[in-house]
């Protein structure tokens, strides 16, 4: 095997191959985000769950993703990032296949959500690996390449998982998932390049267990305080503990010779601000995308397939405007992308708002397109300005970061608009909460005038 792996090193098409591999990788994870979301009013009843509580079959995964991977990204920064994204995808390989046997809703929500965190690593890992094989320069390229395929992955599903659904049932897309996870594995065995180790660090652990409750605690308190009220005992607790642990990992990090997240990253704005004007558009993105499919159901009477369908517009036009993003970047520089993105989203919410209170099908599916063209427009130049400001030896723990935030985002936007969504059926309360979605592009639009352009890279 080292001998293979050896030929392949020396092969003139290897940073490509890495490419490919680690981009099949990530897009193995993602692969059923659409369909899964599009599927999400049958399995409700498949299992007799209601609408508030199958939310967390997509929701709940979001948060594990939130509070393991800028953990996983340090784990590839001090030891490797070939060994973390190795050990994750066998660990996911699985647990995806286990998901298919879920019995009832707790168990579907459990086991998703722990496959899920297993292939945490397919986020900073697979990005470090990507950025490790390729100079300065051509960087911005490849995470266009990388945002474009991994918004077509849920495309794919949507062609290849909404059929399976309608023919087999839901389980079938977690068996599917498990393959595609099981065959990134094996290109990563022969594929995937060492990274830089960081010899003589000891891991944080004090600040990964301060940051993991914190985050935790945060994201519990935000979700469940909608739906329990806000004087829940547990809710309470979660909102105490969330600024008491956030607090702690602060101090740990100050302190500590080799801290998981460093305090001088984040008194960096080139690093901070384009992951928090990231995560407010998250917030809009996710929570319109998971809202879709209840409204297309509702105000069209669409099934699942239709639904995934007519959702496939949003996916394409990320992975399009991805790649032209990421050849706009290095011409008019990362603010001005990032604001055109970001206001462009925040018009698709209107678009698709009057879409759907008016039934105009065609107006709603240009909104939705819109939708995904402005956010991925924005993700190459995002990505490359947030690991650029953190530099080389801190790839994992900057890609883990705006993972992070980008899920609590998600979680956020997922949470807020399905509890304001409720039952409703009529055209007005999906109008009003498309526009809250609009808001959230016009506040990261702001955000994003304070984004720094990078200087033009040298050899």
């Amino acid at each position: 095997m080292k001998v293979r792996r050896a030929r392949i090193r020396q092969r003139g098409d290897y940073q490509r191959l890495v490419l490919i591999t680690a981009l099949f990788g990530a897009a193995a994870g993602s692969y059923p985000v659409t369909v899964l979301s599009a599927s999400l009013p049958r399995i409700a009843d498949d299992l007799g769950a209601a609408d508030s509580t199958i939310t967390w079959v997509i929701a709940a995964p979001l948060l594990a993703f939130a509070v393991i991977t800028p953990i996983i990204g340090k784990v590839g920064d001090l030891y490797g990032h070939r060994r973390t994204y190795l050990v994750s995808f066998s660990i996911g390989t699985v647990l995806a296949f286990a998901t298919a046997l879920a019995w009832d809703t707790t168990s579907l929500i459990v086991l998703r959500t722990i496959a899920q965190a297993a292939k945490a690593a397919s986020g900073p890992s697979a990005m470090a690996m990507i950025l490790s094989v390729y100079p300065q320069r051509e960087r911005t390229r490849a995470l266009g390449i990388w945002a474009a395929v991994v918004a077509l992955s849920p495309a794919v599903g949507v062609v290849t998982g909404g059929p399976l659904i309608e023919w087999i049932g839901w389980r079938a897309l977690f068996v599917v998932q498990g393959c595609t996870v099981l065959i990134a594995l094996v290109g990563g065995v022969f594929i995937a390049p060492e990274t830089r180790r960081r010899v003589g660090i000891r891991f944080d652990i004090p600040g990964a267990i301060t940051l993991g409750v914190g985050v935790s605690s945060l994201l519990l308190a935000i979700n469940r305080g909608i739906s329990w009220g806000w004087t829940n005992p547990i809710v309470l607790v979660a909102a105490v503990v969330a600024p008491l642990a956030l607090t702690l990992f602060v101090r740990v990090e100050t302190r500590t010779e080799a801290p998981l997240l460093p305090p001088s990253l984040l008194r960096r704005r080139a690093f901070t601000r384009p992951m928090l004007a990231q995560a407010v558009l998250q917030s809009g993105y996710m929570g319109a995308m998971v809202m879709a499919p209840f409204l297309l159901e509702r105000r069209w009477g669409f099934r699942p397939t239709i639904i995934g369908l007519v959702m496939l517009p949003r996916p394409l036009s990320f992975a399009f405007c991805a790649r032209l993003g990421s050849r706009h970047d290095p011409r008019h520089g990362a603010r001005r992308v990032a604001i055109t993105g970001m206001l462009v989203f925040a018009l698709a919410m209107v678009l698709a708002g009057i879409g759907a209170h008016q039934r105009w099908l065609l107006m709603f599916l240009c909104g939705a397109m819109l939708a995904g063209a402005g956010s991925g427009y924005i993700r190459p130049t995002i990505a490359n300005a947030v690991t650029s400001a953190a530099g080389d030896d801190d790839l994992g723990i900057a890609g883990g970061s705006m993972n992070m935030l980008q899920q609590i985002g998600a979680a956020v936007g997922i949470t807020v608009l399905t509890a304001l969504m409720a039952d409703a059926v009529d055209g007005t309360r999906f109008l009003l909460l498309h526009l809250v979605a609009a808001g959230t592009g016009i506040v990261a639009a702001i955000l994003a005038t304070g984004i720094e352009d990078a200087p033009e890279p040298h050899e």
